[in-house]
């Protein structure tokens, strides 16, 4: 799935899981070779973002400890670079939720390369910053990222 994202991000066709979805999916299937499986995990580990249930509003007083789970997923060096990204402010609280959580779900450890970590990682960033802001509703969502009116990072 790592090099099904690297081509998305890469051609930004991940614009389209939004309004085109499945024209992207005969076009990956059909055109580019990729694997039903290798797509449908691509949708899976999409879904949070997509299907908007991604909170972008956290309190910025609470305190954010990286978990084991996240620790055992993810080079120390990338969970390092998001967190410096964050008190930079080049990405959101809500946009550095989203980055862990999908980073590691992807369990990158220490099998992939750093720049095909670095790719998918810039790609996400640019994903969350240029087309989930315009098509994100906020109005009570509850998800596994952040819960509303709540003042701890979940």
């Amino acid at each position: 799935m790592i090099e099904l994202l690297q081509f998305l991000f890469a051609t930004e066709k991940d614009q389209n899981l939004y309004h085109n979805r499945d024209a992207l999916v005969k076009e990956l299937l059909n055109e580019h070779r990729f694997t039903f499986n290798e797509v449908k995990d691509m949708l899976e580990w999409f879904a949070p973002i997509v299907d908007g249930k991604v909170c972008h509003e956290i309190n910025p007083h609470a305190i954010r400890e990286i978990t084991l789970w996240e620790k055992q997923r993810l080079p120390l060096s990338v969970i390092e670079q998001i967190m410096q990204w964050e008190q930079d402010q080049l990405i959101n609280s809500g946009e550095r939720e989203v980055l862990l959580d999908r980073l590691a779900f992807l369990e990158l450890g220490m099998l992939v390369d750093s720049e095909d970590i670095k790719a998918i990682l810039d790609g996400l960033i640019f994903h969350l910053q240029n087309y989930k802001s315009q098509l994100i509703k906020h109005d009570g969502i509850t998800s596994t990222y952040c819960q509303p009116n709540n003042y701890s990072v979940h």
